[in-house]
């Protein structure tokens, strides 16, 4: 496993876990994130509103794909939100890193909106 495949797999099961420090450890100090449901936001304030939103989460690891300086990560993702409602749906994430690092330096989430009712 490469060390950036490391990383997502840190972060992944980091994000399912709930785990605002061990997320922020997988990105650089100016990560950004690139969501269907929160927009363009830097990486520290869309985690705290996800986590600030989440009763639980579930991730199950489909597959993980490689470019020079991207990775994308297909996953399972069961969402339990503190409203009550819930969701299951596939998603994948690209992970864009900077030349000679392996922190995420921006993260595009992309789903269906319409399996959780967004569209």
């Amino acid at each position: 496993m490469s060390p950036r495949e490391a990383t997502v797999r840190a972060y992944l099961a980091a994000m399912a876990a709930g785990d605002l420090d061990g997320v922020l450890a997988c990105f650089t100090a100016e990560g950004k994130v690139s969501s269907p449901v929160y927009g363009g936001v830097p990486v520290a304030d869309f985690y705290r509103r996800l986590f600030a939103d989440t009763a639980s989460a579930e991730v199950k690891i489909r597959n993980i794909f490689s470019a020079e300086h991207q990775l994308a990560a297909h996953f399972g993702y069961r969402w339990a939100l503190k409203s009550g409602a819930k969701t299951e749906t596939d998603l994948v994430d690209i992970f864009d890193f900077m030349a000679g690092s392996d922190k995420i330096s921006h993260l595009q989430i992309v789903f269906d909106t319409a399996k959780i009712g967004l569209a």
